[in-house]
């Protein structure tokens, strides 16, 4: 992913060779108006998920369950 950080590089106060070093790095300038003013971050499992998504979790946490019981169940009558 590739991002402006001339903010987070004039924020650091570098010094006039690290301006020059900076020559070489530069990719390229950001055209600003192409850029989101704010960026709207959902973290996983947080809103916004379709209860469709839902259901293969339940199986697994039922599975999770009766795995374990069906295992102990047969050293049992083993």
């Amino acid at each position: 992913m590739r991002k402006d950080v001339t903010n987070d590089f004039e924020d650091m106060s570098h010094s006039d060779d690290a301006r020059e070093m900076m020559e070489k790095y530069v990719i390229g300038e950001v055209d600003v108006t192409t850029v989101p003013t704010r960026r709207l971050y959902v973290a996983p499992g947080l809103g916004g998920t379709n209860p469709k998504d839902e259901k293969p979790g339940f199986l697994i946490k039922i599975l999770q369950l009766l795995v374990p019981l069906l295992i102990l169940g047969l050293a049992l009558v083993v």
